[in-house]
């Protein structure tokens, strides 16, 4: 286990490598510590679940670095997903996708993986240098607290990770707002920092073309 600054040259490669080794790593985000690997590592993503105790029925998010990477992780980008994401993203916003054919099943245990493009420009390098996308979800034992901090998440999750990077208090605590996309709608399935009024208004500028 080894805990650096993420504004360490060093970093980032060093958590790349571990990514691409099939090991766990925590990063900062623009709301919470997240635990991720590789969303492509059936195993990698197995021992992310056993070391946040996490419920195989609740699926890992995909985080990544730029919009047009979720092609990577999606079968398509519907219209309304497009517009929300021109609108919201970086930020935080997951959206459920089509998923892709041919990912780790137990990556989402649903036709649908949530995506989105974190407001943290640290954590999207990190993300670019693995390759444009990481599974990752917050960086806790499942129903604890959210970690803010880098110290809290080691506390929470040890040996499990090989490479904590530390980027000091995160600007937020509140995990990203979840959708589930429909056609022309949208349902909240976690309210975080962007709320539902704010989407809902989103929504009515993108029903009425602006």
């Amino acid at each position: 286990m080894k805990v650096i600054s993420i504004a360490n040259p060093d970093a980032i490669p060093l958590a790349a490598a571990a990514v691409a080794q099939g090991e766990l790593i925590v990063v900062p985000t623009d709301t919470v510590y997240g635990v991720a690997c590789s969303p492509f590592n059936e195993k990698s993503i197995a021992r992310l679940y056993v070391a946040k105790n996490r419920p195989h029925e609740k699926a890992i998010q995909v985080l990544l670095a730029d919009t047009g990477d979720a092609l990577q992780v999606a079968k398509s980008v519907p219209p309304l997903a497009r517009f929300l994401a021109a609108r919201f993203w970086p930020g935080a916003l997951t959206m459920t996708f089509p998923k892709r054919d041919g990912l780790p099943p137990n990556l989402s245990v649903y036709p649908t993986v949530g995506v989105r493009v974190p407001d943290h420009d640290q954590c999207r390098a990190l993300i670019r240098a693995v390759g444009g996308a990481l599974a990752a979800t917050s960086a806790n034992r499942s129903g604890e607290a959210n970690p803010t901090t880098v110290q809290q998440a080691v506390a929470a999750l040890g040996e499990s990770v090989s490479v904590y990077l530390d980027g000091g208090q995160t600007a937020g605590d509140r995990a990203s707002t979840v959708i589930e996309l429909h056609e022309d709608s949208f349902t909240v399935l976690r309210e975080g920092p962007i709320t539902e009024a704010m989407l809902s208004e989103a929504l009515a500028a993108w029903k009425s073309g602006g």
